[in-house]
């Protein structure tokens, strides 16, 4: 891949950066009336699920159907956080709402996702630096599979966040820098270390922290005092476990992930990304609000979700046929993981030569 960091993003991709710019600038603004339905709908959808859920028979297939419904419809919610932080001067009233529907339920504020920024970056992109970028492709084969069960631990570890060490981290200041620089990133790097802003914490970082501390305190004190069935935290509990491993399934096929650690190239980082085009209502459950489109996304990360598939379809059809942006696409979350699992053994047997 380091081949097509000294021939330019013509050679590599089949297209000059000016051309792709040129193709797709028209589609830049986000269209209000595309977010609020959707994020509305999805919200709808995922609290009317959870209101299905039979609690007298929380083992049954009704309950299993009312689980799935509701993390996946709740999962696309969530995942508007990305657009936020490519889109936050456009979408200010959006970003409230969103807020009080998803992000403090969720405890998945925007300020924990704002490091994502530097994930686009061609200095950070691929290295230690950039939290959102592990060497899965060229690491031990079982570290794929495990990844995805550490969905287990999420909700326990938020809640340990911003119930625990958040109110911690205000009455003891050492453990405040350690809170905001390894606790404070939804990062799929375990030893990523967020770079803080210079000054003070931004204000609206304590806003939502104190916000997501609030809403754990109140829903542990509606635990206590029965008026929180158990029943219902432990579905809660399912539900976030079922989001967050779906997530997990869609990160691993985000990227082809064989950057080795080195800086990449813009053109070298698109190549790593995958677009995901087959399958199409398919996709659009394992990877919500235009993150099928991940390799288009990174060649235009201000593009709004909805203008993804139409940037792509002008981009396939001004390419060449031997175009290399072709090759981002990817028939198949399957064939994605599947390849990502064949090259990780592959670089085992290699070295046990």
């Amino acid at each position: 891949m380091t081949a097509t960091t000294t021939t330019g993003s013509e050679a590599a991709l089949g297209i000059s950066m000016s051309e792709a710019r040129r193709l797709v600038i028209d589609l830049k603004r986000p269209a209000p009336w595309i977010y609020w339905p959707d994020l509305l709908a999805s919200v709808a959808v995922g609290a009317a699920a959870f209101a299905a859920f039979p609690v007298r028979a929380p083992l049954s297939p009704v309950a299993a159907v009312c689980v799935l419904v509701s993390a996946l419809a709740f999962y696309r919610a969530v995942l508007f956080v990305h657009e936020l932080v490519h889109a936050a001067a456009d979408l200010r009233g959006f970003t409230l709402v969103w807020h009080l529907l998803v992000g403090i339920p969720f405890l998945a504020p925007k300020f924990v996702y704002e490091f994502h920024r530097e994930h686009h970056a061609s200095r950070t992109y691929g290295t230690a630096a950039d939290g959102e970028y592990v060497d899965y492709a060229t690491g031990p084969w079982w570290r794929v599979l495990a990844t995805p069960c550490t969905a287990l631990v999420g909700l326990p570890v938020f809640i340990l966040r911003f119930l625990v060490l958040a109110p911690l981290s205000w009455l003891v200041p050492p453990l405040r820098r350690f809170v905001l620089t390894r606790a404070s990133a939804l990062a799929i790097d375990a030893e990523f270390v967020r770079t803080l802003p210079d000054g003070p914490v931004p204000r609206r970082w304590i806003v939502q922290e104190a916000a997501c501390f609030g809403y754990c305190l109140t829903m542990a004190a509606l635990l206590a005092t029965g008026h929180l069935p158990l029943i219902r935290f432990a579905q809660f509990y399912a539900v976030i476990t079922v989001l967050l491993f779906v997530n997990w399934l869609r990160v691993l096929a985000s990227h082809r992930y064989e950057g080795g650690g080195a800086p990449m190239s813009f053109p070298d980082q698109i190549l790593d990304s995958v677009d995901h085009t087959s399958f199409p209502l398919l996709a659009e459950l394992w990877a919500p609000v235009g993150l099928r489109y991940h390799a288009v996304h990174h060649f235009f990360p201000w593009l709004p979700y909805h203008a993804l598939p139409q940037a792509r379809r002008r981009l396939v059809a001004a390419l060449p046929a031997d175009g290399g942006y072709r090759h981002t696409a990817d028939p198949s979350l399957w064939a994605t993981l599947r390849r990502l699992l064949a090259r990780t053994r592959r670089d085992a047997k290699g070295a046990l030569r």
